[in-house]
């Protein structure tokens, strides 16, 4: 319940206030009136106040000064004002001052309702902020987050073996002998002003609010330079235990939640890529590189990508994997350290690291150790993704390998960096390629289905997406809504029957997803302004 004060030096209008709010208010609400600005201070001398209504014009100390008050006392209180004066200096200054509001007293009863629902919304919102935070400020300060972080980090990349009395020791609610679920997370935008302790601390607050949305799952969550993991199995006590396919199901829905929420509540936005089914132990470096890979892609959207392990069928119908490969390059890329999910950052580091080598020229050793890595690093990603072959053919001089291919250390930071900035710029290349091939198998399907049910869910099963995520992918990708891209194919189609063919309505109808000859007729008179049958008529007179 929120407490909200009136302040106006009108008695009437101070007991009019108050029985709106009594009868009407869109929140609960604890209502005060004062008929001064004294008697409102004193009031909050003796009590906190969350929002206070008040009139601009009134004798001794007026509305503007009050206000300054208030705040410098109750920081977090909204201020509406409410007032006969339309003056622009007076809106100038309480906007200035930080007030929620101000309307006018003739504006009427729901303009002041509707000021009170928006000051209570944000004080809700503030409150749930600092709630998020102040729990991620605890997490923090816990020591044992970095035994814990270590623990699992160690497990995701295959370096320990998972046993139930360590977990039990780390206090990590989570079972050895049961597959988890898993999946990663990535904030795509950081704000300018944040530090590293900023970022830090949104990175806890992401964890908090991963785990209070997998409501009856035991939970366990750690960041990972620029990831942040979640671990999710059934709460053996819960309503998921023994039904690993429902699990399945309520965790793929929460991931939206996760991210919807991270964006209202924590301003950033949150890619996610997860394990549509749940993972055994042993089997984690290999996913845990693949949901890796599908972030470091992307389809189209560089910003909120929601995806599953799923969306690989779409690329290998026959879901041949190399699980003992990727297992292989995870381990190697312990010791690589490279971040390649960062464009600007990585080559911010090369740049970096580049300047200090100058100043050690001397140290050979050294210098074959850091071109040697990065000449490893690079190769691992080229055997990885296929590239290998065509770039043996583009630089058959074998500089890859040896640093004494070059000339001068000048000439090797440069051959580095061009290779390095080539290919990002094909990572970037093929994000998008990766779009436009998941685009182009939903219009073949719709295209050739059209008959069919060719709702949002249906669709998104086709393509392996999430259905808000791949609503949006298709806007990105085309430039137009699917329900729109789909009515005008309807369209197109039902045309071209009624001009060629002798079909009846009704099975023209049947023939674009129509059930009906009725609902197609409001369709097509909707969109040509003609009934199917006038316009079968007038393509026929335009033809005599």
């Amino acid at each position: 319940m929120h407490r909200l004060i009136i302040v106006d030096n009108e008695p009437v209008i101070v007991r009019g206030l108050q029985q709106l709010l009594e009868e009407e208010s869109p929140v609960e609400l604890d209502v005060y009136g004062a008929q001064s600005a004294a008697e409102a201070l004193a009031l909050m001398e003796r009590m906190r106040i969350d929002i206070a209504l008040l009139d601009i014009r009134m004798p001794g100390m007026n509305g503007l000064e009050l206000q300054e008050r208030i705040v410098a006392q109750w920081p977090q209180c909204r201020i509406v004002f409410l007032t006969g004066h339309n003056d622009f200096a007076y809106i100038q200054t309480a906007v200035r001052n930080g007030s929620v509001d101000y309307i006018l007293k003739t504006d009427g009863d729901d303009a002041i309702l509707q000021a009170i629902r928006k000051a209570a919304r944000e004080i809700s919102r503030e409150t749930e902020k600092d709630r998020l935070l102040g729990e991620a400020k605890t997490k923090w300060n816990e020591s044992l987050g970095s035994l814990q972080k270590g623990y699992l980090e160690q497990a995701l990349n295959g370096l320990s073996a998972v046993r139930q009395d360590r977990l039990d020791e780390l206090r990590l609610p989570l079972r050895a002998a049961v597959a988890p679920h898993v999946f990663i997370a990535r904030v795509d935008r950081w704000n300018p002003a944040f530090g590293e302790s900023d970022k830090a601390l949104i990175h806890y607050a992401v964890q908090n609010i991963a785990a209070e949305s997998m409501t009856g799952c035991l939970s366990a969550c750690t960041a990972i330079g620029h990831l942040i993991v979640v671990f999710l199995q059934a709460d053996p006590d819960g309503r998921w235990h023994g039904s690993p396919e429902r699990l399945s199901r309520f965790v793929k829905g929460k991931l939206e939640s996760v991210q919807s929420a991270c964006r209202e509540f924590l301003n950033v936005p949150l890619s996610i890529a997860a394990c549509a089914e749940p993972v055994e132990w042993g089997r984690l470096p290999a996913k845990y590189a693949e949901l890796r890979r599908m972030l470091f892609y992307g389809f189209g959207l560089r910003e909120e990508m929601l995806l599953t392990d799923e969306v690989a069928l779409n690329f290998n119908e026959e879901g041949e994997g190399e699980e003992a490969l990727l297992r292989a390059r995870s381990q190697l890329k312990q010791f690589l350290s490279a971040e390649w999910l960062m464009h600007a950052r990585l080559l911010q580091d090369f740049e970096s690291l580049a300047e200090l080598s100058r100043h050690l020229t001397r140290q050979d050793r050294f210098l074959y150790e850091m071109y040697n890595g990065i000449s490893y690093m690079l190769l691992s990603y080229l055997n990885e993704n296929s590239k290998w072959d065509r770039f043996k053919m583009r630089d058959g001089s074998g500089k890859l390998f040896s640093l004494d291919a070059h000339t001068s250390w000048e000439q090797a930071l440069a051959y580095l960096k061009e290779l390095l900035v080539l290919l990002l710029q094909e990572r970037s290349e093929e994000s998008e390629a990766g779009a436009d091939f998941l685009i182009a198998k939903l219009k073949a399907h719709i295209d050739k289905h059209l008959d069919e049910e060719l709702s949002l869910i249906r669709l998104a099963e086709i393509v392996y997406l999430n259905p808000t995520y791949l609503s949006r992918l298709f806007k990105q990708c085309t430039g137009e809504g699917l329900s729109t891209y789909i009515a005008q194919l309807k369209l197109e189609r039902a045309r071209e029957l009624l001009r060629h063919s002798k079909l009846k309505i009704q099975d023209v109808a049947l023939k674009v997803g129509f059930d009906s000859a009725t609902s197609f007729g409001r369709f097509f008179k909707r969109e040509t302004n003609m009934t199917p049958q006038e316009y079968r008529d007038s393509e026929a007179e335009s033809h005599v």
